[in-house]
């Protein structure tokens, strides 16, 4: 019995938080795929003096990564493969598993962790007719909140949710892992639990990033005045009222587009979609100082300390903020034009959310929202469904039923 044969794909803090644990343990055989051979050769070459370590939290210990191996070949890195794990932002996903799929083998698992909003339909459209040879895991975000300290060297910890909201497609092809979900939680390990129920669009719906991190974007920056800051400002910990009630505007927005769905089709589950205050909650409730609304939830929440806005220098000691990080670059064409294009399909208005992707999109330079919808010449380089095809509340449910 061969040992289980896990692929991390990127190199970012995520990749490197998951291979210190998967390979940790003894029977995994574990791979890191990059499509850079640039990066692929640079962290086999740390592996020959240092040993990769997980810092967990503040004074909590390290954790000690296992042997892998680190590859920018993908049919090395697909060869023999039980599941692969994408836990990179979004824009690559398409180049990574393009190059992973006609390699990998049938009943292998896919994994977007997360996959971000749309995932289901990227995957099906690559995988195409081989699309019932694999089963499909997507999860809305990240087990924890990590940062990479030293690449190849050390990743940090800095908290780990209580539980993290997943779905899944499974088909009739026999799986080359006989309990995904069970298996991958064995491989992550604990506090975080996987809880994995209802459709992949759920998972879509219910992206946090994507409903958080442009509202508070938008909320400190929609009114600058152009002048550099002195110093970056904290992130998470400065979200006002505004951004609060601007991240909660958008949530009861798709809240709307999920029970609408739910009622053009009864048998499609997405109770997993819920108030934002509630996410925050369920999934941080214990490093929550602050629970009294969905502000205080945020600003207290100890996994974000320290977390600043992404800024460029622009001169010495003077900063100025980069619209162009994933925060905006991501988060709106690959999560709010997704959840909007789906609000559009099954007609639900979402002014709010408009309001956020207006203003994201005039400072990334594109045009996915106009006066007549999403038409905008941009549209080919975001997830929303409309890009697939997908035009009715059916085709919706098609992509992302259960098999």
């Amino acid at each position: 019995m061969h040992p289980l044969r896990v692929l991390v794909c990127g190199t970012g803090a995520a990749s490197h938080v998951l291979a210190t644990l998967i390979s940790a343990r003894p029977e995994v055989e574990l791979s890191v795929f990059t499509r850079s051979p640039e990066k692929a050769r640079k962290w086999t070459k740390v592996q020959q003096h240092h040993r990769l370590t997980a810092r967990v939290g503040e004074g909590r210990g390290e954790i000690a990564a296992g042997p892998f191996s680190v590859t920018s070949d993908p049919e090395q890195a697909a060869r023999g493969c039980d599941i692969v794990i994408l836990s990179l932002p979004a824009f690559v996903h398409y180049g990574y598993l393009a190059a992973l799929v006609p390699h990998l083998e049938r009943g292998c698992v896919i994994v977007g962790l997360p996959g971000q909003c749309g995932f289901q339909f990227e995957v099906q459209e690559l995988l195409g007719d081989r699309s019932n040879e694999f089963t499909v895991l997507d999860f809305t975000s990240l087990p924890w909140v990590c940062r990479l300290e030293s690449f190849g060297k050390q990743v940090h910890i800095a908290g780990t949710k209580e539980s993290v909201a997943g779905a899944i497609r499974e088909v009739s092809v026999t799986s080359r892992v006989q309990d995904p979900v069970s298996t991958l939680q064995s491989l992550l390990g604990n506090p975080a639990k996987l809880v994995v129920s209802g459709h992949l669009l759920g998972v879509t719906l219910g992206s946090i990033n994507a409903t958080v991190h442009p509202p508070i974007m938008y909320s400190r920056w929609g009114d600058w005045d152009g002048v550099p800051l002195d110093h970056a400002p904290l992130f998470y910990e400065s979200v006002d009222e505004r951004a609060a009630s601007l991240i909660s505007g958008i949530g009861q927005e798709i809240i709307a587009i999920a029970r609408q769905i739910m009622t053009v089709c009864p048998e499609v589950d997405l109770s997993g979609i819920i108030p934002k205050y509630d996410w925050y909650i369920k999934s941080y409730g214990p490093g929550i100082a602050d629970k009294t609304d969905l502000m205080t939830a945020i600003r207290t929440n100890s996994s974000y300390k320290g977390i600043r806005h992404p800024m460029i220098k622009e001169a010495p000691g003077k900063f100025v903020p980069d619209f162009h990080y994933r925060f905006l670059a991501e988060d709106v064409p690959y999560g709010l034009v997704v959840s909007r294009g789906i609000g559009e399909i099954v007609g639900v208005p979402t002014p709010t959310l408009d309001v956020v992707v207006r203003w994201g999109q005039k400072w990334l330079g594109k045009a996915y929202l106009t006066q007549d919808g999403l038409t905008g010449p941009d549209l080919a380089v975001t997830r929303c469904p409309q890009r697939y095809g997908v035009v009715t509340v059916h085709d919706l449910v098609g992509h992302s039923v259960r098999a």
